[in-house]
């Protein structure tokens, strides 16, 4: 079915719009990478906290067994 009389989008707007897109990616981008390193890294020194502190409990587990 064929409509006559609709108007689409033009090819600039489609560029306009394209256009708005990427610079919104470029902006958010590296603050996203910079927040997943700094989520990354604390989650690294929890995981160190957790093992030093589990360390001792677990060996005192595996003695009583």
């Amino acid at each position: 079915m064929i409509l006559k009389g609709n108007k689409g989008f033009t090819l600039i707007e489609m560029l306009i719009v394209m256009l708005v897109i990427t610079v919104l990616l470029l902006i958010m981008i590296p603050n996203v990478l910079k927040h997943n390193t700094v989520i990354n890294n604390k989650g690294c020194s929890a995981l160190v906290k957790m093992d030093t502190y589990s360390t001792p409990y677990l060996a005192m587990i595996l003695q009583l067994e």
